[in-house]
């Protein structure tokens, strides 16, 4: 809860989209990954880095295309 709270992860398995609603990741942690989150009948890794003072969301090259995700900063 608290990881999902923070990051702003939302998985829509019926329409198989990610969505993720201002990012924020604890002061010290630059970057952090969730591999194999289930999303509907697929499985990718999605990453969270920090980038100034902003949190990107980004799915790994080889899941890119698979599912969407939808990032609202």
């Amino acid at each position: 809860m608290l990881m999902q709270a923070c990051l702003g992860v939302e998985v829509d398995g019926w329409k198989q989209e990610i969505h993720v609603a201002q990012p924020r990741l604890p002061v010290g942690i630059d970057g952090i990954t969730i591999r194999h989150l289930a999303v509907g009948n697929q499985s990718v890794d999605l990453f969270f880095e920090r980038v100034g003072e902003r949190v990107a969301a980004f799915l790994a090259d080889r899941h890119e295309g698979v599912v969407p995700l939808i990032v609202r900063t």
